[in-house]
């Protein structure tokens, strides 16, 4: 079976880890990874040695590479096309009407609130999007949570599969305290909490440091790490001066996480949407446990007050108690991440990840 993907190529996020992941661990299926720009996604791809392959589009409307798209898909003779996000899933509701495949997207996030802060480019660009949605002949979700978003908005729910991120748990790189402190000249004898997110008004950044300016006032020893890049990092920079709190958070940028989960005594997130994160589960692979907003599958690994701790977005004064109780009690903190880990590993392995899309690609192409 060969699966053609269609990209935009510009990911640094959730969508371009699950791709990439996919690619790189399916063996009993082939896949091939067109991108439309040459970014991050595509640089990373080429690095893995997958077959990835960039058909550059001039601009969000060009429709020019349809015709290169094509014969990439009848020279390798795929058995379905599989979109992902936006820009992929417009050009995919012109390609179906040349390609006789079925054509499925996978909907990594909520594609109504994906311009959330660029009024414009919410009223085009999400509308296009969720217009050409409805031309798909199959949906993968990757979480429970938004399936049934799907299913609220119209889309036929036994045309809507499941299937959750995966990671591989025995990936985990032992490293030196220490040399972390000193390669990030990070300040020693402080308690790290983590953040991993895209800098965007979806993730919930000033909810999250609403929270820590009141931890900060009963714990001053606490240092929060900021692991992400996006369109808002001036303003949340400028929000954190204001704040006086400049001096507790470190914004390190577009990152691996890897070193900062190892350090911290547990991580956070706050978004006011999800799917399902592969920040959480990174977070569960280092055995730290994670304060969470209650959206999308989150609460399907996430057990709050066995495993970690899930607040209502917005609830600062829950945050700042939870984050505080974490930070007093390491034994908490050491058992919670354990859990998590446990959880995690048993139930969103990589494993299960690709077989999950194995079992929806064939159930595809039986029907």
């Amino acid at each position: 079976m060969k699966v053609l993907h269609i990209i935009s190529g510009g990911e640094v996020g959730g969508s371009k880890r699950h791709l990439l992941s996919l690619a790189a661990n399916a063996k009993s299926f082939k896949n091939i990874i067109i991108c439309l720009m040459d970014g991050a996604l595509y640089r990373e791809g080429l690095e893995m040695g997958l077959d990835i392959r960039l058909i550059e589009q001039r601009g969000r409307f060009d429709l020019s590479i349809l015709d290169e798209i094509k014969k990439v898909a009848v020279k390798e003779e795929v058995d379905l096309i599989n979109c992902h996000g936006g820009r992929a899933n417009f050009l995919g509701m012109f390609l179906k009407k040349i390609i006789n495949k079925p054509f499925v997207t996978t909907i990594h996030s909520d594609y109504l609130m994906d311009y959330e802060g660029n009024p414009f480019k919410t009223l085009i660009f999400s509308r296009i999007n969720a217009y050409a949605l409805k031309s798909f002949d199959y949906y993968i979700a990757v979480s429970k949570d938004f399936k049934k978003m799907l299913v609220e908005r119209g889309y036929e729910e036994e045309k809507i599969f499941v299937v959750y991120n995966g990671i591989d748990f025995d990936e985990v790189y032992n490293f030196d305290y220490d040399e972390i402190i000193e390669k990030y000249d990070l300040p020693r004898n402080k308690k790290f909490v983590t953040m991993v997110a895209r800098l965007h008004p979806i993730k919930g950044h000033k909810f999250f440091f609403d929270a820590a300016k009141k931890v900060l006032k009963e714990c001053p020893d606490a240092m929060f790490l900021i692991v992400g890049d996006g369109p808002i990092r001036n303003q949340l920079e400028q929000y954190v001066e204001e704040y006086d709190i400049a001096d507790s958070v470190v914004f390190l940028g577009f990152q691996r996480p890897d070193e900062f989960l190892y350090i911290s005594r547990f991580t956070c997130l706050t978004s006011r949407s999800e799917s399902f994160p592969l920040s959480i589960l990174e977070s569960a692979k280092y055995k730290k446990t994670v304060v969470s907003t209650m959206v999308g599958g989150i609460s399907d690994l996430v057990e709050d007050g066995n495993n970690g701790y899930l607040v209502e977005y917005g609830d600062v004064k829950d945050l700042t108690e939870k984050m505080l109780n974490l930070l007093r009690d390491d034994l908490k903190c050491i058992e919670f991440g354990k859990r998590l880990h446990d959880k995690a590993r048993q139930f969103y392995s990589i494993e299960r990840f690709v077989e999950g899309y194995k079992e929806i690609y064939e159930k595809i192409m039986e029907d």
